[in-house]
């Protein structure tokens, strides 16, 4: 099953996983699988080993990233999380992937009143959005440049309150009349 798709430089990649129990929790066999557009040969990039995280896949200066979050086990973020973790793709054929660490700044409990999902990234910003509205719309940006965070109010959402949300990154709607 796949959840997310990116692409680049004629390369397809999404992710994918093999279930596995061991005797201590249920974790997953995590791999990027790449289907390459010009040739059609499918390939696969092993990443974390196994893991319970969830991660995003995203752009990561032209390069493919793997965003999760760095203390919990799942693509959420909590009030009490404490950073996010991307890994960065550096060659496919050797499986060789580096790690960047970005530690919330103290006013992120501040900020964050409910369970967020982390969405992607735009530029150099990881994007989030609520799970479920519950009171107030809103999005975060998180810059990984500035460590700046901010917060920005989404309105006229009221009818949605209690519904659980699904937010997408770079939505283009061709407005082209025929």
């Amino acid at each position: 099953m796949f959840t997310s798709l990116w692409t680049t430089s004629g390369v397809l990649y999404y992710k994918a996983g093999a279930p596995c129990i061991s005797s201590v929790e249920y974790i997953v066999e995590s791999m990027v699988v790449c289907f390459d557009l010009r040739t059609e040969k499918f390939s696969s990039v092993k990443f974390l080993g196994t893991s319970c995280k969830e991660p995003t896949l995203v752009n990561y200066n032209g390069k493919l990233g793997l965003l999760m979050s760095g203390d919990s086990t799942y693509v959420n973020l909590e009030r009490t999380s404490r950073s996010f973790e991307l890994w960065v793709l550096g060659d496919a054929a050797k499986h060789e992937w580096s790690k960047h660490v970005y530690v919330l700044p103290p006013s992120w409990k501040n900020i964050v009143t409910e369970t967020m999902r982390i969405i992607g990234m735009i530029g150099d910003e990881i994007v989030l959005s609520l799970c479920k509205q519950n009171k107030h719309l809103y999005v975060i940006y998180y810059n990984v440049e500035s460590k700046m965070i901010t917060k920005v109010g989404v309105q006229g959402m009221d009818v949605y309150r209690g519904c659980y949300l699904k937010t997408y990154l770079n939505y283009v709607e061709d407005v082209k009349l025929f």
